[in-house]
């Protein structure tokens, strides 16, 4: 399996996370975003975060963007996009996790587009990404892909670019990588 990788731009984003909340009287966006990384996403997202961060947004206004961190147990960072909403509220998501729920769709995607690249029907259960929400690495995901013909295994990364608030990562590509077995 020689494939190169295949950018696509979609509007469907994968970003299946998403939290927001309302702030109490007094309580600066910053420290709602903390509160809701901790308690609210960790359990959503099936970690547990520590020590979450958030900068102070520019100014109160509605659209304000800020940005947090947050550490998993295994010493992960775990970025995050929020933003003030009206009705005195925050929405937050995380910029760089691929949840468990996402993961047939990335690999019915994978299979779909390196299919179609090499002239090859691929079936979605041709590729295994992970079964639990995954951090990713230098925007990659990485995941094996099956030659259903031979039986070889090779690895397959996804790897995301431009994440957007409440819509993903519109650009996606795939590439499968060398052999496992």
């Amino acid at each position: 399996m020689n494939m190169k990788s295949q950018n696509l731009a979609l509007v469907a984003g994968l970003t299946a996370v998403l939290a927001s909340c309302s702030l109490s009287s007094g309580t600066p966006p910053e420290r709602a975003g903390e509160v809701l990384i901790e308690e609210v996403i960790g359990e959503q997202v099936g970690f547990v975060f520590d020590d979450a961060a958030c900068t102070a947004p520019a100014d109160g206004e509605v659209g304000t963007p800020f940005s947090c961190t947050a550490m998993t147990e295994a010493g992960e960072t775990v970025t995050f996009e929020g933003v003030i909403d009206p009705d005195d509220s925050i929405f937050v998501a995380p910029s760089n996790i691929i949840v468990a729920s996402e993961m047939s769709a990335v690999e019915t995607e994978a299979a779909d587009v390196l299919g179609e690249e090499i002239g090859v029907v691929i079936a979605p259960s041709d590729v295994q990404c992970p079964d639990e929400s995954t951090v990713l690495v230098d925007d990659r995901l990485r995941c094996e892909i099956s030659d259903a013909a031979s039986g070889n295994r090779y690895e397959m990364f996804l790897t995301v670019a431009d994440f957007e608030l409440r819509k993903g990562f519109s650009q996606r590509s795939y590439e499968v990588g060398k052999p496992l077995n």
